[in-house]
């Protein structure tokens, strides 16, 4: 199976733009905005993984990846139903839930090892995308 690293760039943009924007939304402003990217790699498949300490989930998820469904006051719905086509596109699947903690959310992107493998072998990202390379990465956002 070819792999599209631009769709999957994209999807990982969608995830990043989706938790700063809980972090930016979030009622708690006296901690310090935090989005972490989490890479796991294992025999079967890779996970990366956004999590924040945003405004969270919603209650009632059971159309978030549905096309046009929103909980931002500016949002088009869009984002995390392009997402699940992306992931479905090469034959993995987006899992969203709470932190452990209970502040903010976890949004994992998952795929199959041979389609990550792919898509390490493909042209390098840009500069500004490749600190997001390292197995953990953690950006302070908005104080």
């Amino acid at each position: 199976a070819r792999c599209d690293r631009r769709m999957l760039q994209q999807a990982l943009t969608n995830l990043l733009l989706n938790a700063a924007d809980a972090v930016e939304m979030r009622e708690n402003r006296d901690e310090a905005g935090m989005i972490t990217l989490r890479v796991e790699s294992g025999a079967e498949e890779v996970r990366l993984s956004v999590i924040d300490n945003g405004l969270g989930l919603p209650d009632d998820r059971t159309q978030l990846m549905e096309p046009y469904v929103t909980h931002k006051p500016k949002g088009t719905g869009l984002g995390l139903a392009i997402v699940k086509k992306i992931m479905e596109d090469h034959g993995g699947k987006i899992e969203l839930e709470d932190r452990a903690d209970g502040h903010g959310a976890v949004a994992t992107l998952i795929l199959p090892a041979d389609e990550a493998a792919e898509a390490a072998l493909s042209p390098p990202l840009p500069a500004a995308a490749s600190a997001a390379a390292s197995p953990s990465a953690q950006v302070p956002h908005g104080a």
